[in-house]
């Protein structure tokens, strides 16, 4: 007989929102430090998975949007943690982006003595940090793990997700390159069109010197305001030399 969750996934993924209340309560929000985003979204919702959708190979994006977050809940005195699937995190440059490393969680799932898969142990860290709680913010990196083996996650592993932040006062934000979580993410964004700003002099390549990076961001999916329609915002980024 099929469990109740599965019953309840399976429900919402053929009619999202059919098994939740009719009003939504206003969410409190954690501030990016992306002014586009921020002026649209108020920030990323505590109490929701939210995923963040970033094409393959878009690193600077990815990194981006993740360092600045953790500066943001860090100066607020917010524990974050981040649960980092590829073992990529570069916590020197995170640090000369003004996030404070003394309030952050680096869960490294690289290690090939592991009995568990790369992804099984995001997966098994994540519920941990989840079920126990304390953290402003909870960010799971899967930016670089291919399509086909996250297409791969049951939808009932998300909807439990989902369920167990809503009572929490925690952001948890999955970065992936492929929508998965489907209707169990209250937010959903997506990020592309990566566009280099260069200085010096353009006959010179070694004499050119990067400025910012623009970025398109798109809100595609949210249960946070209704009705909502796909929303398109661009922002730049300025490379910190740590």
């Amino acid at each position: 007989m099929a469990s109740i969750a599965v019953i309840r996934a399976q429900i919402e993924h053929r009619l999202p929102g059919a098994l939740r209340a009719s009003g939504h309560a206003a969410r409190e929000t954690f501030p990016t430090g992306i002014a586009a985003l921020d002026r649209q979204m108020g920030g990323i919702p505590q109490s929701v998975l939210t995923q963040i959708c970033i094409p393959g190979g878009m690193v600077s994006g990815k990194t981006t949007m993740l360092v600045s977050l953790m500066a943001q809940l860090t100066r607020r005195e917010h524990f974050c943690a981040l649960v980092d699937v590829s073992d990529c995190f570069d916590p020197v440059s995170a640090e000369a982006a003004g996030a404070d490393l003394s309030r952050v969680l680096w869960v490294r799932c690289g290690d090939k003595k592991h009995k568990l898969k790369p992804l099984e142990q995001a997966f098994r860290a994540a519920d941990i940090l989840v079920q126990n709680g304390g953290f402003g913010l909870i960010a799971v990196d899967l930016g670089n793990i291919e399509e086909r083996h996250i297409r791969k996650i049951p939808l009932t592993t998300w909807f439990r997700f989902a369920r167990v932040v809503e009572k929490m006062p925690t952001a948890l934000v999955f970065l992936t390159t492929y929508p998965a979580a489907q209707s169990c993410a209250g937010l959903t964004l997506h990020m592309a069109g990566v566009e280099p700003c260069w200085a010096g002099s353009g006959t010179v390549p070694h004499a050119q010197s990067l400025v910012e990076m623009k970025f398109e961001l798109e809100v595609r999916r949210t249960q946070l305001r209704k009705p909502m329609q796909s929303v398109r915002q661009k922002f730049a980024a300025a490379p910190v030399w740590a």
